[in-house]
């Protein structure tokens, strides 16, 4: 029987042990992620993810006992967390990918595969590339409403800012991308030739 977030949390603010187990395993790896776009560190981060649970365990009785999302509390948490813990906020070197869908494309033999697979390397190497030009706040905002489809407001409450910023960050950092599109058309073409030849 799967459980909606809402009744998790109830049975977690009850002192419900199993309800804590039912949340970590839906969104600890999530948090994970996000926390991976927040700092380089995977140590730091297990254990920041950890704590951040063990907290909750620890105040459940306080909790509010209504939350929209649990996945949103989740976040803000571990954003605190890392900032504590790391004296300040610090946005990770390595970047996971906004968008993880790739094109599926055909694959005709051996030769056509490595082709592929250097060019589709080379284009996430200048996505990664493009996306580390971005300031960290708006890198931070795109991933946040693209990848995690969180709202404005949801973001600008985990980004510790008001929601007109937040619309600032995506505008400008979709603005960059944009401007540097030709470069990504252009790549998918010639990757797109390549393979049907």
């Amino acid at each position: 029987m799967h459980s909606t977030d809402q009744q998790l949390w109830q049975g977690l603010c009850e002192g419900d042990d199993a309800a804590l187990t039912a949340i970590f395993d839906r969104y600890h790896v999530t948090l994970y992620n996000y926390g991976r776009k927040l700092s380089s560190d995977s140590d730091l981060i297990k254990d920041a993810v950890q704590e951040v649970f063990i907290d909750i365990w620890r105040m459940r009785a306080t909790l509010s006992r209504e939350i929209t999302s649990i996945k949103f509390y989740l976040y803000r948490a571990l954003r605190r967390r890392l900032q504590r813990i790391q004296g300040k906020y610090q946005l990770g070197e390595d970047i996971q990918e906004i968008y993880d869908d790739e094109t599926t494309l055909t694959v005709i033999n051996e030769e056509t595969v490595q082709i592929e697979e250097e060019s589709r390397d080379l284009l996430r190497r200048r996505l990664q590339e493009l996306l580390t030009q971005l300031p960290k706040r708006q890198v931070e905002a795109l991933t946040l409403y693209y990848y995690d489809d969180f709202g404005i407001r949801e973001i600008a409450q985990i980004m510790d800012v008001n929601e007109k910023s937040v619309r600032n960050f995506l505008h400008r950092g979709l603005k960059a991308l944009r401007h540097n599109r030709n470069w990504l058309i252009g790549s998918l073409l010639i990757l797109l030739f390549l393979i049907n030849q």
